[in-house]
């Protein structure tokens, strides 16, 4: 059987009435309340594709000050990050990392894409 490759992203109004999702339905709400709330936050939608490919996973990050931080679904992360690629290697392990990129969540536009 082969493994489902598909996955769409919810809009943040379907995660909100729903109240349940995956992990790039609540980074797209989290983005979208950010980019509400406060708007030099500017949140995108960063994506580490990750060995098995059910793995993969997808977190809100935007900035606050000088640093970056993150929103793991529902859950703020502690840390305060310099890049993205120190946000990815945060959540995503670095033996089964294949590639990553970081999205504008509102359209979808590639900002950033790695292969590692």
């Amino acid at each position: 059987m082969l493994p489902e490759l598909y996955d769409c992203v919810s809009y943040p109004q379907r995660v909100w009435s729903r109240k349940k999702d995956d992990c790039d339905g609540f980074a797209v709400l989290a983005a979208a309340l950010l980019s509400r709330w406060s708007p030099d936050t500017r949140p995108v939608m960063v994506t580490a594709m990750v060995a098995p490919m059910k793995n993969c996973h997808s977190v809100c990050v935007f900035h606050q000050g000088a640093n970056l931080r993150y929103f793991n679904n529902s859950a703020l992360n502690p840390g305060l990050f310099v890049n993205y690629y120190e946000i990815v290697n945060n959540f995503a392990p670095p033996n089964r990392l294949i590639c990553w990129d970081v999205v504008k969540p509102g359209t979808l536009e590639q900002l950033e894409f790695h292969i590692v």
